[in-house]
């Protein structure tokens, strides 16, 4: 059982007295301050080996899997160690430092080791066989080989730390509340330091050191939090006493907990880690649709996550001394309770960005709205989440083995994380939908909380509020997916209203993937972003495999990353190809594809000549080791969150190397919403890579082509392409393909006169004008770029078209 705590503002301010008068002692509020620092420190380095990562074994959803489980195994296992040595550890505070030093270290060499780190996986993944099991552990090996040493680091901080609250057990009631206190706000500390982090990752510290030097920055972070531990430590700072302290002789010691309970923590601290991270899985997933999909939007989710989970923690200690051995189970019940009470709010998040985009017209004032609408959604049942790993680490707090026990609680809970993110997002969610998931966690939470009362507390709050829970979730309306798929966080504009949503799949591999019917007209979008149709679009999908095969020639071998509706790759399959490779990272994109839009796409998904091959297109190539005469990209807008490094120098170089001699590679570029040197910028990245680029423009939309060889066709080869009369049947407006070369805006010397302009225009050096893997320019560049109004496209057009260079253009066709 939990002892019942009682206070007083004179018994605890005794106990910092007692603190604060002791010889060498050093305020308590540096090693917090040291513990919000590392919080952020870590964050961001979790957030950079993530991106690193992703370039190695890609972005599908078992690859990010992978290394998530390579993190939180370094953490638990740091957890662990760190609970068992501090057992032997008398200086807790100097431990601290070096710890943090070693984690400066490793984090420092991390771009040496990832580069190193490439070749290793792209041999081990051709040679693999092509079981998605033996690979993911290959993934998660690989990542292990890197984040192992800094995040067991990590993990062991706060068992050792936890030792500087004292030695031995409590010798009085106040200090038994003073341990609780700052152990509480260890945590908390750290939790505020990981919200801090993902929001200046987000918004100020990648967009402007680039991935390198952010980690190199977070190193040198690291290694001041480890040189100041070191000099507090060496004036006797927190350090453990030799010797445990006089027991008053009116206040008991308080009992090591039995194996009983012990082991009723450990399952709370596995159902916590388990609840909270499957609660996470979906409110990411939710927000994601309805906030939007940049990685500002990211960053935000997961601040606003983190610091909604600090509040909780913060409010931890009051709760105990409110309630007692009721705050646990009272907390899990109305954390269950308020995630309940939210579910008929999601579907009216959208209505807060529907017809706003006139009166909000800048970045800053969009990103607050998505910030508030993240925060009012999650503030309460977060919040009350946030409660539960506090309260268990104070329970503890008062023994004389708190190092150990803390490392112990933390090993476990981390476990339960890891867990219950994965089983939600790879089967639950997929299965149940959002709804009935987070409805689920809202029960379990409930039940937990009612189920730990009868062992806890005699208090039966936690059985009315957990049948609040219950009747909250069954009463709970379906909710409007209409509306929560409308997209209206993208432009903050309205949304038109489909007669009738015919598809809706929800997984971790592409979000949410709906298709709607709006009279005879079928639309497919990916978190309510327009991805295609069978109506007024189809022309210029049907380009975007027309522009690039007038220069093909030998029809061999073609790739296409990225289906879509599939009306490109139906397009492609007309031309007389060989073989055909197709790589979509979405399953539920080609269950639709296949399903609602076989007639654009003329059965092309069931074509003898096609390869589907669901993953990454970036590791896609990266591990093999095809060439084709045509890589065709067909992908959404290049703001969404890691669809920049489909726009890197890097990926560039990757593409060239799978290209055959005079190989064609095709590229949708977006040319509305984007400012002119950021548009600049993707295409410079391009022509640096390639010699000759060239930009068509048609059906509204951009399209690139790029070669080494100069971009001609043979007039006679077109005419006897267009003569079958399947084959006609996919140009559209029935053109000759010898007229498309009229689509083209500017070509090599054109093109590279209002690339020279864009520099200067910006006043920077063209060369300077390129995105990379490091820089990270497009991923936070372009999504500045949605306010923008859509007459911003004409105006960029038309500054492309006063370069457009005709004679160069007609001596394409021979």
């Amino acid at each position: 059982m939990v002892p019942a705590v009682s206070s007083s503002a004179a018994s605890v301010a005794t106990a910092r007295d007692r603190v604060s008068v002791s010889p060498g002692a050093v305020p308590f509020w540096i090693p917090v301050t040291l513990f919000v620092v590392s919080g952020a420190t870590g964050l961001i380095d979790q957030l950079c080996f993530s991106k690193y990562l992703s370039y190695i074994v890609g972005s599908t959803a078992y690859a990010v899997s992978a290394v998530l489980a390579a993190f939180m195994t370094g953490l638990a296992l740091g957890a662990h160690l760190g609970g068992r040595w501090s057992r032997k550890v008398t200086r807790p505070l100097f431990a601290y430092g070096i710890l943090e030093l070693v984690v400066a270290l490793t984090v420092a060499l991390g771009p040496t080791a990832f580069a190193a780190l490439t070749p290793l996986y792209v041999s081990l993944a051709r040679s693999a066989p092509g079981s998605l099991a033996l690979l993911s552990v290959l993934r998660w090996a690989l990542a292990m080989l890197v984040v192992i040493v800094p995040t067991t680091a990590m993990g062991a901080t706060l068992p050792l730390l936890s030792r500087a609250l004292g030695d031995g057990a409590a010798a009085s009631r106040a200090e038994r509340e003073e341990r609780e206190r700052r152990l509480g706000a260890l945590y908390t500390a750290n939790t505020v330091g990981g919200a801090l982090g993902a929001l200046g990752a987000a918004y100020v510290i990648l967009p402007l050191l680039g991935l390198d030097h952010t980690l190199i920055a977070s190193a040198v972070g690291s290694a001041s939090i480890g040189v100041a531990a070191l000099f507090v430590a060496r004036r006797g700072g927190l350090s453990s006493p030799a010797s445990e302290a006089p027991r008053e002789a009116d206040e008991p010691l308080d009992a090591e907990p039995s194996t009983r309970e012990l082991v009723q923590l450990l399952v709370l601290a596995f159902v916590s880690g388990w609840l909270v991270f499957a609660a996470e899985v979906v409110f990411t997933h939710l927000l994601a649709l309805v906030i939007g999909n940049s990685a500002y939007a990211f960053g935000l989710i997961l601040a606003v996550f983190l610091g909604c989970l600090s509040i909780g923690a913060a409010r931890a200690p009051a709760a105990q001394r409110r309630f007692g051995t009721s705050a646990l189970p009272l907390g899990l019940a109305a954390a269950g309770l308020a995630l309940a009470a939210t579910l008929p709010l999601w579907d009216v998040l959208p209505l807060m960005f529907a017809g706003t985009g006139k009166a909000i017209t800048t970045f800053a004032g969009r990103e607050l709205m998505r910030a508030l609408a993240a925060f009012l959604i999650l503030c309460l049942p977060v919040t009350l989440m946030g409660l539960t790993f506090p309260l268990l680490l104070q329970r503890v707090a008062r023994t004389a083995t708190v190092g150990h026990l803390v490392g112990r609680l933390t090993a476990v809970n981390t476990i339960g994380a890891v867990l219950g993110s994965m089983a939600t997002g790879y089967l639950i969610l997929p299965a149940l939908g959002a709804q009935k998931t987070l409805g689920a966690v809202a029960l379990v939470l409930a039940i937990a909380g009612a189920a730990t009362a009868r062992s806890l507390s005699s208090r039966r709050w936690p059985l009315g509020l957990a049948a609040a829970a219950l009747a909250a979730v069954l009463l709970a309306p379906a909710w409007n997916l209409a509306r929560l798929t409308s997209g209206t966080n993208v432009y903050f504009d309205g949304a038109a209203k489909p007669d009738e949503i015919v598809m809706m799949r929800e997984d971790i591999h592409g979000g949410v993937t709906t298709v709607t019917r709006k009279d005879t007209i079928y639309t497919l979008y990916t978190n309510g972003k327009f991805q295609g149709n069978n109506g007024w679009e189809l022309n210029a999908q049907r380009f975007f495999a027309h522009y690039p095969s007038l220069f093909v020639k030998h029809f061999d071998h073609v790739l296409v990353i990225g289906c879509g509706t599939g009306t490109t790759l139906g397009t492609l399959a007309a031309y007389p190809w060989k073989g055909m490779d197709l790589v979509e990272i979405s399953p539920a994109i080609v269950e639709a594809a296949h399903t609602y839009f076989d007639g654009p796409n003329r059965g092309a998904l069931d074509d003898p000549r096609l390869k589907l091959h669901l993953g990454d297109g970036r590791n896609f190539l990266l591990v093999g080791q095809d060439r084709y005469d045509l890589i065709s990209m067909e992908l959404s807008s290049v703001w969404f969150a890691g669809a920049s490094s489909l726009y890197s120098r890097e990926y560039y170089r990757l593409v060239h190397q799978h290209l055959k001699d005079g190989g064609i590679f095709q590229q949708w570029v977006q040319l509305h919403h984007v400012e002119r040197r950021d548009f600049a910028t993707l295409v410079n990245t391009l022509r640096d890579e390639f010699s000759h680029v060239a930009l068509f423009y048609g059906g509204g939309q951009g399209i690139l082509v790029a070669s080494d060889e100069p971009l001609t066709a043979s007039r006679q080869h077109l005419v006897e392409l267009q003569a079958d009369p399947t084959f006609a049947q996919t140009v559209p407006n029935a053109r000759p393909l010898t007229s498309l070369t009229d689509d083209i805006l500017v070509l090599d010397h054109g093109l590279d006169a209002f690339l020279d302009e864009s520099a200067s225009l910006a006043g920077r050096r063209r060369e300077k004008m390129l995105s990379t893997d490091d820089n990270l320019y497009l991923e936070y560049a372009t999504p500045r770029g949605n306010v923008l109004p859509w007459s911003a496209r004409e105006a960029l057009v038309e500054d492309l078209r006063a370069h457009r260079n005709d004679a160069e253009i007609r001596a394409m066709i021979r």
